[in-house]
């Protein structure tokens, strides 16, 4: 990994801001690779981690971010810069709920408000091509998922039961193909539209 990037993902970490981590992240490589993936949209940019990794597999990469925390905004848009990555990587300073787009993209990636992904994926999926694919993390949440019932917190237990019921309701769902690896990184859901006739 180059040594600029190593060092935000340090900093991130440092400072607790939630990034995707390694094994999430060589996953979602590899599938972009493997897909040929040129137009990406990422839901959550964060510090830029992600989008900036993705970007450096191909020069003809492109990424529309979008990041509603103004501190996060500006740290991406100056680490992006830094890294000569802002030719390819364009960070909207939006709430997601707001963003609007006609363009099409091969695959979109959902790393933001996971209470929020059921809508999230809703208002996305006419954004996403026929043979897109549609990538979210933190299904797992920390493992919290598989003991919903004993956390105290009564914020988290809520936040965690809608992840739960966002996998149950995209797994039942007859529009999509549905792979889930919870033992990679803090859990992956890979969603595509499943071809008619099958």
């Amino acid at each position: 990994m180059n040594k600029g990037i190593e060092e935000i993902k340090e900093n991130a970490i440092e400072k607790g801001v939630p990034i995707i981590k390694d094994e999430g992240l060589a996953f979602l490589l590899n599938l972009i690779r493997e897909r040929n993936c040129k137009d990406i949209l990422e839901l959550g940019t964060a510090v830029g981690y992600s989008s900036m990794n993705m970007a450096r597999l191909d020069k003809d990469i492109r990424i529309d971010t979008i990041e509603k925390d103004e501190q996060m905004f500006k740290q991406a848009i100056s680490n992006i810069k830094e890294e000569g990555l802002d030719d390819q990587i364009t960070v909207h300073f939006t709430p997601i709920e707001e963003f609007k787009t006609d363009k099409m993209f091969d695959l979109i990636f959902v790393d933001a408000a996971k209470a929020q992904y059921g809508r999230y994926m809703e208002k996305f999926l006419p954004n996403l091509k026929q043979d897109g694919v549609m990538v979210f993390d933190n299904m797992i949440f920390h493992s919290l998922i598989y003991e919903a019932d004993t956390i105290k917190s009564r914020n988290l237990r809520n936040l965690v039961r809608k992840i739960i019921k966002f996998r149950e309701l995209v797994q039942n769902d007859e529009r999509f193909d549905i792979m889930i690896f919870d033992n990679i990184g803090d859990g992956i859901l890979v969603l595509t539209w499943r071809k008619s006739g099958t």
